[in-house]
């Protein structure tokens, strides 16, 4: 009998992308039972290059074989896909709508607009498609999806438990309120109104300092931001890291005050559920997938008020007890995102879409 394969296709993979970690995570739950899984993607980072294959590589065994597509934004791989007559487990990220792209990057905007229209394409070719959140879930309903279901963004503990960076350590402790976001830079993400916040903040707290790590990723985004903070006078209480390694990443989150976001639109949004790991508060505009990835764990608001945001961003530093309140019930509100229940719930995905998978101790054939 041949042996069961189950492979993946991305459009895009990098190391710390929170697509491809819950690929590669998935991967390895996949040959833990003795199934055959690669991951294949039409573009590859150099950081993942030993991990994911081109698609040129893929070999199809049989008509109507099934396989894993994390569906993200438009690109050539469900057209590949239909191609080869695939049957799909779909897992759907959220597509960002093109409407935040429009003006900065028109490219972008198509591929955003193309990935709609595809996720519309796909529901006839889908076994069952999963949503990384409960927000996402509703696109798939509205595309028509018969069978959805939800599948969690994956937290797998390994990668958070390492030690700090002590020389970054003390580098952090020369500013504080230490404000922190996670992201690459994009319109979407709205960098420049934590800028906005910082402003406000500084007048209460002078040594207060933004943090803002990710990719400088959307065409002079990043530059414009800069120079934002240059003409409110905030150059020096602003640090555009770009990726860091993940020591780095675990650092800044251990000794930053407080995890705030303005974006406004997260699928769900990973820098939130490692703030909850890594005991960092989290406050965060309550906007698109945020409120079901952060529940009633951390601070949601719902309008921007630069100065009275400030104001709640000093009692949150101050305050001891409201911040351990905090960081008690964001605890609770991980556990839904931890590896262990997750990978029972895909097990038991697998076998909706008609993947046997085989009992625990048992090898397939």
């Amino acid at each position: 009998m041949d042996k069961l394969e189950l492979h993946q296709f991305l459009t895009g993979a990098t190391d710390g992308d929170a697509i491809t970690g819950q690929a590669l995570i998935i991967r390895r739950w996949l040959r833990d039972l003795g199934i055959k899984s690669n991951i294949y993607a039409q573009y590859i980072h150099a950081s993942v290059a030993s991990e994911v294959q081109p698609l040129s590589a893929y070999r199809k065994r049989h008509l109507g074989d099934k396989v894993v597509y994390h569906h993200s934004i438009g690109s050539d791989l469900p057209s590949f896909l239909a191609g080869e007559h695939l049957r799909l487990l779909l897992i759907y990220h959220n597509v960002t709508p093109s409407v935040y792209f429009e003006r900065s990057d028109p490219q972008r905007a198509e591929l955003a607009r193309l990935g709609q229209q595809q996720l519309f394409e796909m529901k006839d070719r889908t076994s069952l498609a999963l949503a990384v959140s409960a927000y996402n879930a509703r696109d798939l309903k509205v595309a028509g999806f018969a069978n959805t279901a939800v599948l969690p963004l994956i937290l797998s503990p390994a990668k958070y438990d390492l030690p700090s960076n002590d020389a970054l350590v003390d580098i952090l402790k020369q500013t504080g309120p230490n404000l922190l976001f996670v992201g690459r830079l994009a319109p979407n993400k709205k960098q420049e109104d934590l800028l906005k916040l910082l402003y406000f903040c500084r007048r209460l707290d002078p040594h207060a300092h933004l943090f803002l790590i990710g990719d400088r990723w959307e065409i002079g985004y990043d530059c414009w931001v800069e120079d934002m903070a240059s003409e409110w006078d905030l150059a020096d209480a602003l640090t555009l890291t770009g990726k860091v390694s993940q020591p780095d990443l675990v650092t800044y989150y251990r000794n930053s005050t407080l995890y705030v976001s303005m974006s406004e639109h997260e699928g769900v949004g990973l820098p939130f559920i490692e703030s909850m790991y890594l005991d960092l508060p989290v406050m965060a505009y309550g906007d698109s997938g945020v409120p079901d990835t952060i529940g009633n764990s951390g601070i949601l608001f719902y309008e921007k008020d630069y100065e009275g945001l400030a104001e709640l961003v000093h009692l949150l530093a101050n305050d001891q007890e409201i911040r351990q309140r905090i960081i008690t019930r964001q605890k609770e509100q991980l556990q839904k995102f931890l590896e262990p229940k997750v990978r029972q719930q895909f097990y038991k995905y697998l076998q909706v879409a008609g993947i046997q998978v085989p009992a625990a101790g048992e090898k397939p054939a």
